[in-house]
């Protein structure tokens, strides 16, 4: 136990915090290439889609890149999230996401 503690206090005194948050908000080449990603999937226009900023911002959801699309004559929007290795679009009527 005086080995554990020894070494925690030797880490914090080196400037190692282990509470530091280690994932960023997307940046903008991140929400770009989600949106190139979707466009791919779903051939929706890049100019419709636009940054959830409220979700990006959200430590909640950190790993994952959210994506509003405007649809046709303002009929609402469809909610998108990427990561590095899915697309998934928010299914309001079974409140869940889908992969694309």
């Amino acid at each position: 136990m005086k080995t554990h503690t020894f070494v925690a206090a030797a880490l914090l005194l080196s400037g190692c915090d282990v509470t530091t948050e280690t994932r960023q908000p997307p940046t903008i080449k991140d929400i770009e290439m989600c949106q190139q990603r979707i466009a791919v999937k779903t051939n929706y226009a890049v100019t419709a889609m636009s940054d959830n900023s409220l979700d990006n911002k959200s430590k909640d959801n950190r790993g994952w890149v959210y994506v509003n699309y405007q649809k046709d004559n303002n009929r609402g929007y469809l909610k998108f999230r990427c990561n590095s290795s899915y697309v998934e679009v928010w299914a309001a009527g079974a409140a869940m996401w889908t992969g694309l």
